[in-house]
């Protein structure tokens, strides 16, 4: 049975968005990098997303050096999954913290809006 977001704990989150976007590959054909997210707050947790080959795989921890790496509280990723915060916005405004190529951190956003992720999922 489908939950709201609020339902999901952080690693249970993460599977999930693995299962929504290798179901439908289509948005990240071709979109190579390794973005990590480096999750504070209610939960906790670095995991690093690995877009390779038209396939997206989540580890939990670092593997690999990142393209690019992102520090945002686990309410704004649950806002940027939903795609109720701009990526923009949340770096202008201190709720993310980028480093590394933060081009392929803002690609995130165009493929988050392809899925159009809504409760429940």
């Amino acid at each position: 049975m489908a939950k709201g977001i609020n339902e999901y704990s952080l690693p249970d989150l993460m599977e999930r968005i693995e299962e929504i976007f290798n179901e439908n590959p289509t948005p990240i054909k071709g979109f190579n990098a390794i973005v990590q997210y480096d999750v504070h707050g209610e939960e906790t947790g670095t995991y690093q997303h690995y877009f390779q080959n038209d396939k997206l795989t989540i580890k939990e921890g670092v593997e690999a050096a990142p393209d690019v790496t992102m520090a945002l509280s686990y309410d704004n990723f649950k806002k940027f999954v939903l795609g109720k915060q701009s990526g923009a916005v949340a770096l202008m405004t201190g709720k993310v913290k980028a480093k590394g190529d933060i081009s392929k951190g803002m690609k995130i956003e165009t493929i988050l809006r392809k899925y159009n992720i809504k409760e429940p999922f």
